[in-house]
């Protein structure tokens, strides 16, 4: 495998290329070609001159092309420029396929698109996937690619843009293109060895907050307030033309299955809903993120010596466009590396596809790096002789951008963290009693509120225990608040051993105490309560006293307010003080 790269801005730069002895030698040396073309210009007729000039040398080359946020080639950023990428392959065959996404249901057309991929295609070595997704939910299309195909080989690639932001991409196969679909080159043999990484270097910048409502790959709400309201209050953005260009660098972090990712919104609407790139879910806990350029260099700086490691031919970046935004003139920093280890293009993009095991995912604010190989080649041993460092300046002024942002960003992380701690202790003592550390009352009156709530949407039910411990007013007297204390905070934690974590125990005064039972009847909740009486009639507490407890229980009925339910179970408890006290009483 021969990798060429070259930069054009006219097509007579191009001509000349594909008449050098050196273009002959190694077309006619392969057996498949695929040429990547990295366009700034978004005018299809530019993508079909250069898609022409190269059909008439290479008729059955595999020639891709896509618009960019930004092109690669040595590793560098190039800006308005028309990068292209030969790749010569010795023993690999190459096929592309290109599908338009113009009727939706994308989920259905990726799951066939694989499908089909796999019935054409033989020995699949790797697929690389060009997509437009600001143009189509590309994290559905993936999502039915990964469930239609049955192979784990690496799926790696970008989202195309645009310079001016009007989201209006375009990719292009063979002299066929679309600016709302997806193209795939297949990549086929036992030969070509193909090595993929990524890398975030997103840090949290807000508090925690929670998506309260979706609607596709629209947030509607976040912790129950319009979605754009959030990014307004933080960070003063305003809902106008720019907003996509003034909110790419704050993507919402989240995790799932223990691996964080990033979230970059696209546009917000009238009703201050923002559209993303792919689907955030209801209930999903967010912040607000901004990039840390020193873990940026640092990460790519770990990813470029593993990929030294791998030896390759050729190496292909995949690269947020946000990731340009944040570090600005020295974006270089992270890319340029990769050039010392092999030849190196790619482009910023919206959005990264990279697969893990069957599943294929649309990241964002990432970096893709996708090495290749065809040569036999030994892997580089580990070695400190051959170990790539992060790039120096030798004028001490340069690169400060990164070192500012970076301890702005430390010093936000600290802060945020400080005062989250801060308020995780207030909400504690606001919810908690002070001495038992059971829930207080006004905890349990919002949580019943909020099952009340439940049993009306749903059809649920959920029942409630009151109880007060018998003759307790002459522990007090007789042996002192303290030791009356003591017993309390026994009592709450021998309850807490019977009932499950779903249930909420409260201090609702003094020495009665308040079980909240969701999803459990009138009978269950019963059962429960002759339980805890018994334990506690067979406790010894302190100084070999015993102690009982009276108990009232009752079921929420459908309708009614949550002074009649505590009114009813009050009425529970104060019979069975009635009937003698240490026993269980429903109503």
């Amino acid at each position: 495998m021969i990798c060429n790269i070259i930069t054009i801005k006219s097509i007579d730069i191009l001509k000349q290329y594909l008449q050098t002895d050196e273009f002959k030698n190694h077309l006619n040396n392969s057996v498949s070609v695929v040429v990547q073309i990295f366009s700034s210009d978004r005018n299809p007729d530019w993508m079909m001159e250069i898609e022409a000039a190269l059909r008439v040398t290479m008729p059955r080359g595999v020639i891709v092309g896509v618009t960019t946020m930004g092109e690669i080639a040595a590793g560098r950023l190039r800006i308005n420029t028309t990068v292209i990428s030969f790749a010569y392959f010795e023993k690999t065959q190459i096929q592309g396929f290109l599908i338009k996404c113009d009727n939706g249901n994308e989920r259905d057309l990726g799951n066939d698109f694989s499908k089909k991929i796999e019935m054409i295609c033989q020995d699949i070595a790797g697929i690389m996937l060009l997509a437009t997704p600001f143009t189509m939910n590309a994290s559905d299309f993936l999502l039915g690619f990964s469930t239609g195909r049955s192979g784990s080989y690496p799926v790696f690639g970008g989202g195309a843009g645009d310079y001016e932001a009007v989201q209006e991409p375009l990719i292009a196969l063979n002299g066929n293109y679309t600016s709302k679909g997806v193209l795939a080159v297949v990549f086929m043999g036992n030969n070509i060895q193909i090595d993929m990484h990524t890398y975030l270097g997103w840090q949290p910048l807000s508090k925690e907050m929670i998506i309260t409502e979706t609607d596709g790959l629209w947030v509607k709400k976040i912790d129950n307030e319009p979605a754009f309201d959030v990014f307004h209050r933080y960070l003063d953005i305003q809902n106008d033309k720019d907003f996509f260009l003034n909110v790419l660098e704050f993507p919402l972090l989240l995790k799932r299955n223990g691996i964080q990712y990033a979230k970059a919104p696209m546009e917000v609407n009238g009703e201050n809903a923002i559209k993303f790139i792919a689907d955030l879910k209801e209930g999903e806990t967010v912040c607000i993120g901004y990039g840390n350029p020193s873990v940026m260099i640092e990460k790519a700086n770990d990813i470029q010596n593993l990929i030294q490691t791998f030896n390759p031919e050729a190496i292909f970046l995949y690269s947020c466009i946000c990731r340009r935004f944040l570090l600005q003139s020295e974006v270089d920093l992270e890319t340029r590396p990769f050039e010392t280890i092999a030849p190196t293009s790619g482009f910023y993009t919206y959005g990264e596809i990279y697969s893990q095991g069957k599943y294929v995912m649309l990241l964002n604010a990432t970096m893709v790096a996708v090495s290749m190989k065809e040569r036999d080649s030994e892997k580089h041993e580990d070695g400190t002789d051959k170990r790539i460092d992060k790039p120096k300046s030798l004028d001490p002024f340069t690169s400060q951008h990164a070192r500012i942002i970076s301890r702005l960003v430390n010093f936000i992380r600290v802060v945020t963290e400080e005062l989250e701690d801060a308020n995780t202790e207030a909400r504690r003592l606001a919810e908690r009693d002070y001495l038992t550390q059971a829930y207080n009352r006004m905890k349990a009156h919002e949580f019943m509120i909020n099952e009340i709530k439940r049993c009306e949407r749903y059809g649920l039910e959920f029942s409630i225990i009151m109880l007060d411990m018998d003759y307790f007013k002459k522990v007090n007297d007789t042996y002192g608040h303290n030791l009356g204390d003591e017993i309390l905070i026994h009592l709450v934690k021998l309850i807490a051993l019977e009932i499950r974590t779903t249930d909420m125990l409260s201090r609702w005064g003094g020495e009665e105490f308040l079980i909240v039972m969701p999803m459990t009847d009138k009978d269950g909740a019963k059962i429960i309560a002759e339980r805890i009486r018994s334990v506690v009639e067979q406790t010894q507490f302190r100084k070999g006293l015993s102690q009982t407890c009276s108990f009232g229980v009752t079921a929420y009925s459908g309708g009614e307010s949550i002074e009649t339910l505590i009114e009813r179970v009050d009425q529970a408890l104060y019979e069975a003080k009635k009937r003698g006290r240490n026993c269980v009483i429903t109503k």
